[in-house]
């Protein structure tokens, strides 16, 4: 038998779904909160930037704590799922490419190896 581990794509989908579904709720909560608030349309962005963000830096640390380790690469491999869709989604639904895209790109392939890096060390700590 070999020690090689097989990549788990289905585990990594299924991260990705759960930190989607944190990202929706939090832009659910952050809705909510524009209209309590009274905030303008100004403020939409960088809330679906952080919620976003969330979603990516939660899938990173559970991917890491699941994997048991490399808690980089597959930081890097959930946030890059966030990205591409954010790059997909701006594609769609917009003509031309701003700094800002970018930069929320970069924000939140960060959060996921951010993510990644803590669930790996909580998963070294908890071996101890």
């Amino acid at each position: 038998m070999s020690d090689t581990k097989k990549f788990p794509a289905i585990g990594l989908l299924v991260v990705f779904g759960v930190g989607s579904a944190a990202a929706a709720v939090s832009l659910t909560g952050f809705g909510w909160l524009m209209v309590k608030q009274g905030l303008t349309q100004e403020a939409a962005a960088p809330l679906a930037t952080a919620a976003v963000c969330l979603g990516s830096f939660l899938s990173g640390l559970l991917m890491a704590i699941l994997q048991k380790g490399k808690g980089l690469v597959w930081g890097a491999a959930e946030g890059a799922l966030f990205a591409g869709l954010l790059f997909i989604l701006g594609t769609l639904y917009q003509s031309e490419w701003e700094t800002m895209q970018f930069v929320r790109a970069g924000l939140v392939l960060l959060m996921g190896v951010l993510g990644g890096i803590l669930g790996m060390l909580r998963a070294e700590r908890k071996r101890r």
